[in-house]
């Protein structure tokens, strides 16, 4: 089987040696997109790690939380990986880290061959979330909600809160009855479904352009109406919950929580995780530096 890890990326290059010294194979390609914005970020180092592995670098675009943004970097990296036909395709962010070595990811894919591995989240997590107000309504200068500069950001964010007042004063509703679902925006899926996630686009841009945070509905909510959804891999138990598993995060401890070397221990017991987010190799470099020696030894 070949796979496509497609990553998004404004920081931590050191992270991203590693990931490509350990997974290192031919029948593993690596695509990043890197933020526009991530002046320093030098991918110069990243071009001559791999012997057998084929890494490209897609075009650049800005990307800022919330905003579609999100989504359309999804896209160009699927768009420009398609082209090579991979069975899996994996999105993965550039402070990821692998909870598997590169045989134990080989031989986990060959076993579930063919599923589909998006994340739903609970039904009453959502709503508790209000996630369908995020495409209720229709959202403007989501690129300022994090802009460092206070004189740039709060007259935008005026307008935002003036403009969604008006909008629910009006009774817009953007999604006229329809239920969108929710869950984590990492993926691996096969093929077929990033064909058709690509086939879909026109209908993505209609109901997620202007939204927020949408890059965590938008494939939950293809999937859920598509004839791939009886193959993902999460399935609903008695609670119609779904079973998290292909990436862990900690949303206890932070939003999320970026782990640190005293975690070592903690992290080298987890289960049925790929990988595991977030760490920034620039405050802690340790923690990054002992997981991937323990894969290597592992391997």
């Amino acid at each position: 089987m070949r796979h496509a890890i497609l990553i998004t990326t404004h920081d931590n290059v050191e992270i991203s040696k590693n990931l490509l010294s350990l997974y290192d194979d031919k029948n593993i390609d690596f695509y990043f997109l890197i933020d526009k914005k991530a002046k320093s970020y030098n991918e110069e180092v990243l071009k001559d790690i791999c012997k057998k592995s084929s890494v490209y670098f897609v075009p650049k675009i800005n990307i800022y939380w919330g905003s579609f943004s999100q989504i359309q970097a999804e896209y160009i990296l699927l768009e420009n990986a398609v082209k090579k036909s991979y069975d899996y395709y994996h999105l993965i962010s550039g402070c990821d880290i692998p909870l598997y070595t590169k045989n134990e990811f080989f031989d986990f894919f060959e076993q579930n061959k063919g599923k589909e591995f998006v994340e739903y989240s609970p039904k009453e997590i959502a709503e508790k979330n209000k996630v369908q107000d995020r495409v209720k309504y229709y959202y403007v200068f989501m690129e300022s909600v994090r802009e460092k500069s206070a004189i740039k950001r709060k007259p935008k964010t005026f307008l935002r809160e003036f403009f969604l007042k008006l909008q629910k004063l009006l009774k817009i509703d953007r999604t006229k009855g329809k239920e969108f679902q929710y869950g984590s925006n990492w993926f691996d899926i096969t093929d077929d479904f990033a064909k058709y996630i690509l086939k879909n686009k026109p209908w993505v841009i209609k109901h997620f352009k202007k939204t927020c945070c949408a890059d965590e509905l938008f494939l939950q909510t293809l999937l859920f109406n598509s004839p791939f959804y009886s193959n993902n891999y999460y399935c609903l138990n008695e609670k119609n919950r779904i079973l998290q598993r292909n990436r862990y995060t900690d949303w206890t401890r932070g939003q999320p929580y970026t782990f640190k070397k005293e975690d070592y221990n903690e992290i080298i017991n987890i289960k049925e995780s790929l990988f595991i987010r977030k760490f920034n190799y620039k405050n802690d470099a340790e923690i990054v530096n002992k997981l991937f020696d323990w894969l290597r030894k592992k391997g």
